[in-house]
């Protein structure tokens, strides 16, 4: 099986990750593909990084999100997969050619790779997000129901029936897995032997925006489209979606209890059970010392850019 592989990026301002990425897909094991780049008008100097790769790659500019991004250059493309990743990230030398052994099974459409930290990482919160994030992807079953597109192939057909949603900022990946598992048009495999190295944000300020439009697209993605996934799926484990309500629940105890002081209580207990909730998954993870107090805020913090965003995308919907 060697079929002719689009590996297709969207790009806006990864001048300190970009060249890394590019020359690790270009020295792929696996060579029969080619390497299509859309950028979203960087203005720091990733345009010019890309630009000095001449013919290796095929760049195009277009002012879009993600998703509007992908699909204008998905219409272009005409080999038989497609081959997602991201400018923060760095592939294995073999990722490609593991990436698409699935498809010799013309049940599979869709084939999803592992996430690692890089080796060396830009900082300690970097490193813990990534440990906590392999961590999910250690615990997923063969099939599944989405994956980040940083490492993920599609037949090109199926594809360009389903396409992104130009709507959704980001989530477009777990709303492209969702659909993608209800249309019959194939499955999608997890493929661990296929990595790619991901830079994931260094800092607290960084991972609670990302963390805040994760959350503001729960509310878009999971309430209003797939319902049904809402108790958790491979990525989101159910102990993270219990997280969510917990959080609401104990802050709004705890807000009552100011006029009905009988809530104190409740409020109290809730919020100890959510601080055992961090304690023992940051304790199950940690490797070190110091990554126990790491994984701990990184779960508050998450817990609570999400419920933050999950408000925000509320009143996006009612609107």
């Amino acid at each position: 099986m060697n079929p002719k592989v689009t590996v297709l990026l969207t790009i806006r301002n990864n001048v300190d990750t970009i060249k890394k990425c590019i020359d690790s897909i270009l020295n792929q094991s696996y060579r029969n593909f080619d390497v299509f780049v859309v950028d979203a008008f960087s203005d720091e100097g990733t345009y010019e990084i890309l630009k000095s790769y001449g013919k290796k790659i095929r760049l195009e500019q277009l002012k879009s999100n993600p998703p509007q991004a992908y699909n204008y250059a998905i219409k272009k493309i005409s080999s038989e997969i497609i081959a997602f990743t991201n400018g923060d990230c760095v592939a294995d030398r073999d990722w490609l050619r593991e990436l698409i052994k699935p498809f010799e099974n013309k049940d599979v459409a869709s084939v999803a790779g592992i996430a690692k930290n890089p080796k060396n990482p830009e900082s300690k919160l970097q490193e813990i997000i990534g440990i906590e994030l392999e961590d999910r992807y250690n615990h997923f079953p063969r099939e599944i129901l989405r994956a980040p597109e940083m490492n993920l192939a599609v037949r090109a057909s199926v594809m360009k029936k389903l396409m992104f949603d130009p709507k959704l900022d980001t989530s477009y990946d777990a709303d492209f897995g969702f659909r993608l598992n209800e249309s019959g048009l194939g499955k999608m495999i997890y493929q661990p032997s296929s990595v790619i190295y991901h830079y994931h944000r260094p800092t607290w300020k960084a991972f609670y925006k990302q963390q805040f439009k994760y959350g503001k697209f729960v509310a878009i993605n999971y309430l209003s489209k797939h319902m049904k996934r809402i108790r958790g799926d491979n990525i989101s484990k159910t102990s993270m979606m219990i997280q969510i309500p917990l959080l609401y629940l104990g802050a709004l105890s705890l807000l009552l209890s100011l006029i009905f002081s009988s809530l104190f209580l409740p409020a109290l207990i809730i919020f100890m059970v959510l601080y055992l909730l961090y304690m023992g998954n940051a304790a199950v993870l940690s490797r070190r010392f110091t990554d126990f107090f790491y994984l701990f805020a990184m779960f508050f913090v998450r817990n609570v850019a999400w419920c933050l965003g999950i408000l925000k995308g509320l009143i996006e919907l009612a609107k």
